[in-house]
């Protein structure tokens, strides 16, 4: 995934490593993080592979790589733009290819927001079958993190004797 976002971030401009990582905290930090210790590993696998190239700028008495995408890289970038996106994989991680979504040509991008929206109605279904299920369970209060956050949230007390409750079972 960073590998494919490292490239995104670079479709328009040359930028180094530390302006990719603050283009990512900036932009989709939100729902995805990257640390410096785990995007120049990406870099170096991505200049390996010949999706990127290096230049070294000096500034001042330090030099500067900057990264630049090759015509392979945006070949693999809109690939992985273009491909289904899994949101049952657990995290939000498929929101950072939205991100990049106006990089798309307008066809494939609606299309992807279809699937998108396809997928999340499919995934609030399966949600809802769930808690269908739930509401039959024994002790469904000892079971219900939703429950006992509301009820903290609306300061019921019934929140501290449900926990109490179900730590005693």
């Amino acid at each position: 995934m960073l590998e494919s976002i490292a490239l995104g971030m670079l479709l328009e401009n040359d930028l180094t490593g530390y302006d990719i990582k603050k283009f990512i905290e900036n932009g989709i930090g939100v729902f995805y993080k990257a640390s410096f210790g785990s995007l120049y590993p990406a870099l170096k696998r991505l200049t390996e592979k010949g999706y990127l190239t290096t230049r070294d700028k000096p500034q001042g008495s330090r030099k500067k790589i900057f990264y630049h995408i090759t015509e392979e890289g945006r070949k693999q970038f809109f690939h992985w733009l273009s491909s289904p996106m899994d949101i049952f994989e657990g995290t939000n991680t498929h929101l950072a290819k939205v991100y990049f979504f106006d990089h798309l040509e307008a066809e494939i991008r609606s299309q992807q927001l279809l699937e998108y929206e396809i997928n999340n109605r499919n995934y609030l279904k399966k949600l809802r079958e769930l808690e269908k299920g739930f509401t039959e369970l024994d002790n469904k209060e000892c079971f219900s993190p939703l429950f006992i956050t509301e009820s903290a949230l609306r300061r019921k007390p019934s929140a501290g004797v449900v926990i109490s409750v179900c730590r005693n079972r």
